[in-house]
Parts: structure tokens; sequence; C-alpha cells
């Protein structure tokens, strides 16, 4: 089963996703920027999905982060905002891009794990 890191300080919405993904992949969680790194120092995961607005820092700085580091898993950046700038700045960093309201978000979550983004 592939690993998918799922990451938003929100728990309701992080128990939500999971719950909704664990049919599908192995799930890991984070709450937050810096436990998303602490995971990935000993845990490989073949794609990532991150809320853009946390308490720690954004899922933009994580992204850039992990770019720098050599980590070049799928990632898929999500927000509540429609944020043409946000996108742009995750698609430089070869991210993916999406409103976490959109009806099709586990699709798209299935789809960049299966590197159809």
């Amino acid at each position: 089963m592939k690993k998918l890191l799922v990451i938003d300080d929100n728990l309701d919405f992080l128990g939500f996703l999971t719950s909704a993904l664990e049919k599908y992949f192995e799930v890991y969680t984070a709450t937050g920027v810096k436990d998303a790194l602490r995971l990935l120092e000993y845990q490989k995961v073949e794609a990532i999905c991150s809320d853009y607005n946390m308490k720690d820092g954004t899922g933009l700085d994580l992204l850039e982060d992990i770019r720098h580091k050599g980590i070049s898993v799928p990632f898929l950046l999500m927000t509540c905002d429609d944020d043409y700038l946000i996108k742009q700045q995750a698609q430089f960093y070869g991210g993916a891009y999406c409103c976490k309201t959109e009806c099709n978000l586990i699709t798209k979550i299935k789809a960049l794990v299966n590197f159809e983004i």
C-alpha cells in the first residue's frame, strides 16, 4: 500500500481526510510544518498533501524546504482560498494546488499518489 503524508493543524479536517483516505493508502499525519519535517526524517512517503496556512508556517514553506532537501515526491497544497499567487508558487516548486472544499478532493489526492496530476 502506498504511503501518504497528510498535514493540517485543523484536527477535525485532518481526521476527516485521514478516515476518507485510509482505504486507499497507508496514511501518516502531521499537525504542522515542524511535525512533518520530523516525520520525513525517518519515514519515506510516496506523496504529501499539506494545508497551506498552519500555526508554525505554511505548506509552501514545507514544499520549498523538502525540495531543497532533495525530496521530490508529489506534493498537493490545499487551501480554502483560490489564490493565484499561491498556486503559481506551488507550481514553481513542482507542487499541485487545490481548494479544500472541492467536491473531488479525494479523487485529486488519489491521482496525485498515482502520479496523474
